[in-house]
């Protein structure tokens, strides 16, 4: 009988450990699935950060580019506030503040620097359009005002249409630049 219950024990003691080591070989496979699916899991997430990345850089030089063409364009965009209408000699005018005070530097004198710098802005007074009315020639005033247009975007040939004019209009836009 001792015999008996001695192979009875060695039996289940086998069978114990057949069974452990096959819930163990299971439980050893079912990580090695979940590692391995994590390491994808991993490459596929560094994968779209990668590409997510290079989107944000592309995005980032798009803005950039954006930014630079919009810097280019900004002083052509005229706000509401800088906006000023002329009435010169007859001839209606819409231009900027920006424009008419443009020659300020190398004329501080000049009336039109000197009339829109803002310092005079209660001697200004629009007609019923909103116009400013200056008592000059407005023929010669396109030519003064294509040049200032010009000079304030920094335009080197900005008076070469002036200087172009045939003499007679030329002693005529003399008179008015003085």
């Amino acid at each position: 009988m001792m015999e008996q219950a001695l192979q009875n024990y060695e039996r289940a003691s086998q069978e114990a450990i057949t069974n452990f080591r096959a819930a163990w070989e299971a439980e050893r496979d079912k990580l090695s699935r979940e590692r391995r699916h994590l390491k994808e899991d991993r490459a596929r997430f560094e994968l779209e950060a990668a590409e997510g990345r290079r989107a944000l850089e592309s995005d980032r030089a798009a803005f950039v580019a954006e930014i630079a063409s919009f810097a280019a364009v900004k002083g052509t965009v005229v706000l509401p506030a800088d906006r000023v209408l002329l009435n010169v000699g007859g001839k209606h005018f819409e231009t900027t503040r920006r424009t008419l005070t443009a020659a300020m530097d190398r004329a501080p004198d000049s009336l039109l620097g000197v009339m829109f710098s803002g310092r005079h802005e209660e001697l200004l007074q629009p007609d019923g359009e909103g116009r400013v009315r200056i008592e000059r020639n407005g023929v010669m005033f396109d030519y003064i005002l294509d040049f200032l247009r010009s000079y304030s975007t920094g335009d080197e040939n900005a008076a070469f249409a002036i200087h172009a004019l045939p003499k007679t209009q030329m002693a005529v836009m003399r008179h008015e630049l003085d």
